[in-house]
Parts: C-alpha cells; structure tokens; sequence
C-alpha cells in the first residue's frame, strides 16, 4: 500500500516536469525520479502508455527534451474525446481473453485492455458532473487507477484464490478481473473528489478563523481605543499565542497589529 502512494505521487512528479518542459519528459527523467521504485521494464512501458494518454511525449534523453519546441497546442478534452471515438475497438472485442493474457503478464495485452477501457473511463466521468473537479482531472484520475489495476490483476486474482476451494474455484474469472479494474478506476475518482472536497473545507475553515480574528482585533482596538499587539488578542480570545500568529501569516499580512507586541 505504501508502495502504491508512492508511485502515485511520483506519476504527479513526473507529469509536473514534464507540463514544464513544455509536454514532454525522457525515459531517463522518468527513470531517474522512479529510480527507488521496484518496477520492472514492463512496468515502465504501462507508465510509458500512461503519460501518452495524458498527451505527453515521452522521448530518449534529457538532451533531447532540450532541443524540442513547446507544445503550445496541448490537446484539448474534445479533442481526446475524438481521438478515443477513432480508436480500433476490434483491438478490445475478446475482453476476457486479454483479460486472462494481462493477468499472466502479457504486455500486448495488458497495452490494449488500457486502450479498450479508456473510452469507459470519459463515460463514467461524466458520471460525477458538477461535483469538485473537472471531467478532465477526473479522467486523468480515472487513467490512473486503470492503470494500477492493469498492474495488480495477477494480486487481485491470488487473493480470489486463496479464498476459494480447489473444487469450486473456475481456472480463470474474467468477470472479476473486470470488477477489480472498474472499483479501481471508480476508487480513483471518488478519492480525488473527497481529496478536493477536504481542501476545500480546510480552506473555508482557515477564512471563517482569520476573519474571526479579524473581527476581534477591531472589537479589540475599539474597546482599548489603540492598536492592540498579538498578545493581547490572544488573551482577549483566550487562544494561544502560536495560533494567533500562525491565523496572521495565514492572512497574509492583511491584518494589522502592533509589532512591537508581537
């Protein structure tokens, strides 16, 4: 599990250098900032398929990102929405055979399951509208859980096993590989949501705080009729000390206090 958080916070790393070269990022970059990961080179080659998907060009070398122009014409979501309507989908007509390839490491396989789900990804986006994020960041999650089920098919298929018997277990079950894949990509967006939503009520309770503090240093002012010091709002409050400066460099300077006080 640590591992997997981890490597998603390494995926928005490497996405970040590579929206600041401009859309592009090099297998040796990539390398280099995964280097303390266990990944083996077909690992790679998902994360490869990955970063094509989110439009960016993965290239050689560093020298090689140098010498490339900015993509000034990242493509739009329209536009990727096109792209996955012209996709080869007789690629992904036998679901379960690539299924029961992906599972046993097939990298053919486990490259067009990703190609086939994609178009599923937008539709269940669209699922979730009007809530915190954007349907592209929700793709862009979306993407990335289908991209770690892909990769645990064989985990989540040992797990299946274990906790069946030999005499009832099938030799293979395409309808729960789908399922592990699905709840990852729908696990994926729902995190992200609560993940927004969570920012979004820390922020609203650091603007209800400072203008509370706010409002107490003018009472404040206006009581003792001078500027009052850090101190005194914090007795006034009966709030530590610490808080009440950690709320004022929080404001953003905009809340004005005797600085001899403070």
């Amino acid at each position: 599990m640590e591992n997997r958080i981890i490597f998603r916070e390494m995926l928005t790393e490497i996405q970040t250098a590579a929206d600041e070269a401009g859309g592009y990022i090099s297998r040796e970059k990539i390398r280099e900032l995964l280097s303390g990961m266990p990944l083996e080179e077909e690992h790679f080659q998902l994360i490869y398929d990955y970063l094509a998907q989110q439009n960016i060009r993965v290239v050689e070398s560093e020298e090689e990102v140098q010498e490339l122009p900015e993509d000034e014409d990242r493509k739009s979501l329209s536009m990727y929405l096109e792209e996955l309507e012209s996709l080869d989908r007789e690629s992904f007509e036998d679901e379960h055979t690539l299924l029961e390839r992906a599972v046993v490491g097939d990298p053919d396989a486990r490259n067009r399951l990703i190609e086939g789900y994609l178009p599923l990804i937008c539709e269940m986006a669209e699922e979730y509208d009007g809530e915190e994020l954007p349907a592209e960041d929700l793709i862009q999650e979306g993407n990335l859980g289908l991209l770690l089920a892909i990769d645990t098919l064989a985990e989540a298929e040992g797990r299946r096993q274990s906790s069946e018997t030999d005499s009832t277990r099938p030799s293979c079950n395409p309808a729960a590989y789908r399922a592990h894949i699905l709840n990852s990509i729908n696990n994926a967006m729902e995190a992200a949501i609560r993940g927004t939503q969570e920012r979004h009520r820390h922020d609203e309770g650091i603007v209800s705080r400072v203008n509370h503090l706010n409002e107490a240093v003018h009472n404040l002012e206006r009581d003792l009729e001078h500027k009052v010091s850090a101190e005194e709002v914090s007795a006034y409050l009966e709030m530590p000390l610490e808080e009440i400066r950690d709320l004022l460099r929080m404001s953003g300077d905009q809340i004005d206090l005797d600085k001899g006080g403070r």
